[in-house]
């Protein structure tokens, strides 16, 4: 019973978080446009880096939550230190021109890991989420986390199931490249992602007011 409870519990952390991963943000648009612009493998690595911080957050949410509830200020300085990094991001990432990649291809595959867990990392709302996502399974008998093995399951359940998805985005991308580049063709792509960080930045300031 103690092993059918904590595979279900990583197969609902897993679907959970790759549901989440549908909705457009950062990460994805960041696994579409490497992936246009280089190879689906470096939208792979993009996928990768990008899902690694799901396991720091949704640690911190089963191990560290209680300590970051009676140290509410070091959270605190968390969320403010957010807001400037996100900014100079956009505004770096606004003002970075299209142009063809001349990059090492021994060093393409480095990068893009690096910009996804950058991402990933960039996203603190994922410990308040899988922080209310732990408290919800537990008012579920079969999904609520108890012990040591069903932690790390709810964990790596929440790399997985973001990482799926996106690898998913990826595979459809180069799979639909040319349409995809025909949609995109006026469009452009860092400009959309330093608004993208602006919005973060403000949305993130506003829930701080």
């Amino acid at each position: 019973m103690e092993v059918y409870k904590t595979i279900l519990i990583f197969l609902a952390t897993a679907a959970v978080s790759g549901a989440g991963s549908v909705q457009l943000g950062a990460v994805n648009l960041m696994v579409v446009q490497t992936t246009l612009r280089f190879s689906r493998r470096a939208g792979l690595w993009v996928a990768l880096g990008g899902c690694l911080p799901e396991i720091f957050y949704a640690a911190l949410a089963v191990w560290a939550g209680m300590w970051l509830n009676e140290h509410p200020s070091v959270w605190f300085v968390l969320e403010w230190a957010v807001v400037p990094i996100l900014l100079v991001l956009a505004i770096i990432t606004f003002k970075t021109p299209e142009k063809p990649s001349l990059e090492n291809p021994q060093t393409t595959n480095k990068q893009p890991f690096v910009k996804g867990f950058t991402l990933g990392l960039l996203n603190p709302q994922l410990f308040p989420y899988w922080l209310v996502m732990l408290v919800q399974f537990g008012s579920y008998g079969l999904l609520r986390v108890e012990t040591w093995p069903q932690q790390l399951a709810f964990v790596l359940g929440t790399a997985c199931g973001a990482f799926a998805m996106l690898v998913f985005f990826a595979y459809f991308t180069a799979r639909k490249k040319e349409k995809i580049l025909l949609l995109f063709r006026k469009i452009n792509v860092n400009k959309l992602l330093g608004i993208l960080f602006g919005l973060l930045a403000l949305s993130q300031l506003i829930k701080l007011l």
